[in-house]
């Protein structure tokens, strides 16, 4: 049916379909519906730019809801975790942008271990965005902050960070990705500092672009793993995108999957 060769039914495409949008539209006014009494005490966040809002083609089986795992949504209600996740984003561009998300199966992994529950999250990310605009003190960053505060409550807490995001950054002329290293642990370092955590988890995904500048991203990337505590990278070896940028569904569920697997590695109970 199209390059995921899957065997399930494919979303209509938004462009031909005008209920796409209509349903979006209702997710976000009816989703709060949904709403559990039962408040997640532990809190992950997912930010970065188009290809952590999602940009991959949605399937039926994407709608399904993930067992003991919530969602924060646009109404700051906690909602069974369902498809798309950064229609809740408060900086998101249009509706019908937000796609096939990789915590979908980050929760599902989750889900499966059994490791946390319930499990909370916050999806926040913003498409076309360079680091610098979610440095400490920058909209893109309060944004984060200030959900990921609603999500904790007065019992709860953020325990991880799952970042990505450098598209917009690659043509820098920044040698080794020195600078966009220090921005990135100005980040990580803000959040534990001001969600009260010292031990939150941070991870990154690497990026899957055929250019050279892309290998020493990668590298820098994997700076996480051996300099700083309670943080690592996941790599993109084996995933595909769509259009060249942006990771196709099977490629984020890849992710998704990775990220749990290196929440799992430095998860502390």
């Amino acid at each position: 049916m199209n390059m995921l060769k899957c065997k399930t039914k494919c979303l209509p495409n938004p462009k031909k379909n005008s209920l796409f949008n209509l349903f979006v539209g209702l997710f976000v006014v009816f989703g709060s519906a949904q709403a559990q009494l039962e408040q997640p005490k532990e809190i992950i966040l997912l930010i970065g730019q188009s290809n952590m809002a999602g940009r991959a083609q949605l399937f039926e089986q994407d709608f399904e809801i993930v067992q003991n795992t919530f969602l924060l949504d646009s109404l700051n209600q906690w909602i069974p975790l369902k498809s798309p996740l950064n229609i809740h984003s408060s900086i998101r561009k249009v509706a019908t942008m937000q796609k096939f998300n990789l915590g979908y199966s980050f929760a599902q992994e989750l889900s499966n271990d059994d490791l946390i529950k319930p499990i909370g999250m916050v999806v926040n990310a913003r498409g076309g965005t360079k680091i610098e605009e979610w440095l400490p003190g920058t909209h893109y960053y309060q944004e984060a902050l200030r959900r990921s505060k609603i999500a904790s409550g007065k019992n709860g807490k953020v325990i991880a960070t799952l970042w990505l995001q450098g598209e917009s950054n690659l043509g820098d002329k920044d040698p080794n990705y020195t600078r966009y290293f220090d921005n990135l642990k100005a980040i990580l370092f803000g959040l534990r500092k001001e969600l009260n955590n010292d031990q939150m988890i941070f991870i990154a995904s690497e990026l899957n672009k055929d250019l050279p500048e892309n290998e020493d991203f990668k590298k820098m990337l994997g700076r996480l793993n051996t300099e700083i505590p309670h943080a690592g990278s996941i790599k993109s070896e084996g995933t595909s995108t769509f259009d060249g940028t942006h990771y196709d569904h099977e490629g984020l569920e890849i992710l998704g999957k990775r990220f749990a697997d290196k929440f799992n590695e430095l998860y502390q109970k």
